[in-house]
């Protein structure tokens, strides 16, 4: 009986250690990206995408992915629950789909719902991301 008791012990004490392995552990390998997107001068939503590479230029993984605020700030989440991206060198995609309300008057189309004309600005840049915080400002123009 007591060697069942121990056994029980041993087990609840295993299955608590696996449960607490992951908590308030952050993943070593992301970095937190964050940062602003305008276009032509003015705030722009935009989609990012970081998609990690490895040294000979090819994609090595998961993308992370972010859509900018009306502010054209953004932040990069590499899925639902864990934000940043990849430490390492990334290709970054850049879409303009508008620029926030308040300044794209001039951008709108009668005929399009929300000023929402299509993509704006796309393009493709290369960045490293480092360990710790990382700020990007995408200044991008025609």
């Amino acid at each position: 009986m007591e060697r069942i008791v121990d056994s029980l012990c041993t087990a609840q004490f295993c299955l608590l250690l696996s449960m607490l392995s992951g908590c308030g552990q952050k993943d070593g390998t992301l970095a937190e990206v964050s940062g602003d997107v305008t276009f032509c001068g003015q705030p722009a939503v935009a989609e990012i995408l970081f998609e990690p590479l490895n040294t000979s230029g090819t994609s090595t993984g998961r993308a992370s992915t972010a859509t900018s605020d009306e502010s054209g700030r953004f932040r990069l989440m590499l899925d639902e629950s864990r934000s940043g991206a990849k430490i390492g060198r990334h290709r970054v995609a850049i879409r303009v789909q508008r620029l926030s309300p308040s300044n794209n008057a001039a951008a709108k189309s009668d005929n399009s719902p929300e000023g929402v004309i299509g993509t704006l600005k796309a393009t493709k840049l290369v960045r490293e991301v480092h360990a710790g915080d990382n700020q990007f400002h995408f200044r991008l123009t025609h």
